[in-house]
């Protein structure tokens, strides 16, 4: 509205007549538009209760609502003072008695009717520019509350992927203790039992051959079951660690993939972590060289586990990466796997961040951030938004 109205050039002897009434319309659609903001500030407060967002971030938006409602000060003002220096000009060059002095030879041609048009006209933009206005604060509301509503999913998904990750884990533990301490002791005594079998057959060779085929099938499904056993669950992640968990994890596939080379590279103290927080850590290193294994088999992979510090102590997040100089990929093209959708869904249900880099013939980059102490967000109620007033038509 003042763009329109600075273009009106004051030094013309000759303004519209009916200016000073168009903009004084101008200006009272433009008082009713600021006061319809103060409406739209309570559904985001409210959308920001219900998200349970953080503090300064409140303070900033309200700190931007402040400023929308001083800007619009400033251009009523503006509207104000454009429309009294207008109507001193005419009053001061009696515009509309020029205005009827040239007008009045071209009366057949009804051009004095033009200021009264001209006046409809303002007053006509100045209702359809208040509608559309009303209009976009409904369509913004109507944003903000799927925003949030998506936001709350969001959380809701993650917290329900953390949950089912926490029960998978802990299901896989008690498969793990149940076998190895049933099977595991039953395929002991099983051993022991043809061991002795074969000592006192040794003069009947039909016995002696057949214990010593139990005792060969009882120890190839006790190593099968120890297999199974470090699937289900990591050697040493409960007892010793996270850093000796991965240790071992890393010396099993130098076994598996002779080519490759491996370096693992701990930075530290890992005491004190969740069982949530190092299951992820470890499944995401073992996601990773399982990659490796798929895709570059002869590569130099590097992995490091670092704890960043905070404020000079070592309490920070938890970084971990694992690059290699394989063949890479192009990461615009869709992939049909799902391990790194796996690994995102892990780390961010834990509120960290996981990126991924790779180029064609440039390797392979996988990152992610956890921080120390995981809180899983708390389930919200759905916002229900709160639209404005419908204006009533006349």
């Amino acid at each position: 509205m003042p763009e329109a109205l600075s273009s009106v050039n004051p030094a013309n002897p000759a303004p519209d007549p009916r200016q000073a009434a168009g903009s004084r319309a101008d200006a009272a659609s433009a008082t009713q538009a600021p006061a319809a903001q103060p409406r739209a500030t309570p559904p985001r407060k409210a959308g920001h209760a219900q998200s349970h967002a953080k503090s300064h971030a409140k303070s900033h938006d309200q700190g931007r609502t402040k400023e929308s409602h001083s800007a619009a000060s400033i251009e009523l003002s503006c509207v104000v003072v454009l429309t009294v220096i207008v109507w001193a000009l005419c009053a001061t060059f009696d515009v509309s008695e020029l205005a009827y002095r040239w007008t009045r030879n071209a009366e057949r041609y009804q051009l004095d009717e033009l200021p009264v048009t001209m006046f409809v006209l303002a007053a006509g933009c100045a209702w359809f520019a208040w509608r559309r206005y009303r209009e976009s604060q409904r369509e913004l509301l109507r944003r903000r509350a799927a925003e949030e509503e998506a936001a709350r999913l969001l959380a809701d998904n993650r917290r329900l992927a953390s949950e089912g990750i926490e029960a998978q884990e802990a299901e896989r533990r008690h498969l793990a203790r149940e076998l190895h301490d049933e099977l595991g002791q039953h395929l002991n005594a099983i051993a022991l039992d043809a061991a002795r079998i074969r000592d006192l057959s040794a003069d009947s060779g039909e016995i002696h051959r057949a214990s010593l085929a139990v005792m060969q099938s009882a120890s190839f499904v006790y190593r099968q079951i120890g297999c199974m056993i470090r699937k289900l669950r990591p050697i040493g992640l409960d007892e010793l660690g996270l850093p000796s968990a991965l240790e071992h994890c890393v010396e099993g596939w130098r076994e598996r993939l002779p080519d490759a080379s491996f370096k693992l590279t701990v930075d530290g103290d890992f005491d004190g972590f969740t069982d949530a927080l190092n299951i992820t850590l470890y499944r995401f290193v073992q996601e990773a060289l399982t990659n490796v294994s798929k895709f570059a088999r002869e590569s130099s992979v590097e992995i490091y586990l670092v704890r960043a510090p905070l404020d000079g102590e070592r309490g920070g997040p938890v970084v971990v990466t694992v690059a290699d100089d394989g063949p890479g990929t192009d990461l615009s093209k869709p992939r049909a796997g799902l391990g790194l959708v796996g690994m995102r869904e892990r780390v961010e249900a834990l509120g960290g961040e996981f990126h991924v880099a790779s180029e064609p013939g440039r390797g392979f980059l996988l990152c992610a951030r956890v921080p120390p102490h995981v809180v899983l967000p708390e389930p919200s109620a759905p916002s229900v938004p709160i639209e404005p007033d419908e204006p009533k038509s006349s």
